[in-house]
């Protein structure tokens, strides 16, 4: 008998409200683990084996049968050319983000040449017709008997399916509401979602079919359940957007057959989710020049997107309580940081002005390319002067006030040159000259 922390995983040998690993009260659980008590042993064997050439899948005669096209772009390119033959699929994101509409839409476009079995796990078939109905306009699809549906939640009942019936899909709509009959846990707890996502991923490599499962999230923004979930699955995708913006943001935290630095662009509309193919200007909101505002340019993985970064600077009318620093779109630390260069080496001195920066957008930023965008538009609020919008910020700052240079500087400046800016200001790097947009590199913040 042992706890189990359902936050981070860690194990105890007794319960107590706090778990001393991660700090988060009430998620230490009870596992039972359990051998089989029918007294029968399988005799040992020597385990299959065989050269790793043989397994080569490019060599196949099937057309395209290394990836899976997912029917939209977008999502194809985060999975790194879409999916995978045996591939396990970790989708997660806050609640009403919509996870199981972009499920829903890919099922509706993978019907089209193959049949999928939808595990719907946290709604009735009935619900899930009415989304069906919805996305599709009312209208009745020629493929709808590809779409196979089924309410049982035990994995055993659902394993033996898959041993009787052909799919080649499989969505699990969530792996917290499904169970096994070989833990005594209930379903969702720490014991349950490792023992069912191990043995989804089992039968997804046996019998190389795709599977897509849909991971909730706890309160501390965590998927659900134990570490290993993530783990023992090929790919781990977070959605992000909230209620009040149109935009969902796709991104890869783990990828074993592509890149993770990859995002999908999705806009939320009243029939489901549009793609945005070429979401390099979607994150430009204002076009007033007003002080306190810049344009950015990061790297998305092989894609450039721009973004405009607002900076608020207020004094402080009273020198009591902390000053305060609020960052939406990047990390607080980072923004500290480079409140603490400019005061010392950028002539801007903070230590007596609250600061607020935000990204339009709702795009969350970690690319520290964004760094020398952020000190122009706090710089910018400061003196109360605005910054042409023809002009883009590209560079990482450093402690000391240096300015960065950083890769793809290239692909910024022919993409800068093809929105119609003017000019470009980057950090220390080396690039040959360019033809219709003016390249001014910046070695140190004090001349910003």
């Amino acid at each position: 008998m042992k706890y189990v922390c359902s936050s981070c995983g860690s194990e105890f040998l007794k319960w107590s409200g706090k778990c001393s690993s991660c700090g988060e009260w009430g998620t230490l659980e009870e596992v039972e683990e359990t051998l089989s008590s029918s007294g029968k042993h399988e005799p040992v064997k020597v385990a299959n084996y065989g050269e790793l050439a043989k397994y080569n899948i490019k060599s196949s005669s099937k057309k395209d049968e290394s990836h899976i096209s997912t029917g939209y772009g977008e999502l194809d390119r985060v999975l790194g050319k879409g999916f995978v033959h045996g591939e396990v699929v970790l989708l997660s994101g806050e609640p009403g983000v919509g996870k199981s509409t972009l499920l829903m839409q890919v099922v509706m476009k993978f019907c089209k040449k193959g049949r999928v079995l939808y595990v719907c796990g946290e709604e009735s078939p009935a619900q899930l017709y009415s989304r069906f109905d919805r996305l599709n306009n009312g209208k009745d699809s020629k493929y709808s008997s590809n779409f196979v549906v089924t309410e049982d939640t035990v994995v055993e009942n659902i394993l033996a399916l898959l041993e009787n019936e052909k799919f080649d899909l499989i969505v699990v709509d969530s792996i917290q509401s499904v169970s096994s009959t070989m833990s005594k846990g209930y379903a969702g707890s720490v014991s349950q979602v490792r023992l069912s996502g191990s043995l989804f991923t089992r039968i997804a490599k046996t019998k190389g079919i795709p599977v897509f499962i849909v991971g909730q999230i706890n309160k501390g923004g965590d998927i659900a359940g134990p570490k290993v979930l993530e783990h023992i699955v090929d790919c781990v995708l977070y959605m992000e957007g909230d209620q009040y913006n149109q935009y969902r943001i796709v991104r890869s935290m783990k990828n074993r057959f592509g890149s993770t630095n990859e995002i999908g662009v999705f806009e939320m509309r009243s029939n489901g989710l549009e793609e945005v193919g070429n979401p390099s200007l979607l994150f430009l909101e204002s076009e007033s020049d007003s002080s306190g505002s810049a344009i950015g340019a990061i790297m998305q993985g092989s894609r450039v997107v721009f973004v405009e970064v607002q900076a608020l600077v207020v004094a402080r009318e009273s020198e009591v309580g902390p000053m305060r620093r609020v960052a939406n779109g990047i990390k607080k630390p980072r923004l500290d940081m480079l409140c603490a260069v400019l005061s010392r080496k950028g002539g801007v001195f903070l230590g007596d002005k609250d600061v607020f920066v935000n990204v339009v957008g709702g795009l969350n930023v970690n690319d520290p390319s964004i760094d020398l965008a952020v000190c122009a538009a706090i710089k910018s609020s400061v003196k109360d002067v605005s910054i042409p919008k023809n002009k883009v910020f590209f560079g990482e700052v450093g402690l000391t006030g240096e300015i960065r240079g950083m890769w793809g500087v290239e692909s910024i400046v022919s993409e800068s040159k093809r929105a119609g800016y003017d000019e470009l200001v980057i950090g220390r790097t080396k690039i040959g000259e360019s033809a219709g947009i003016k390249v001014k590199k910046m070695i140190k913040i004090s001349s910003l």
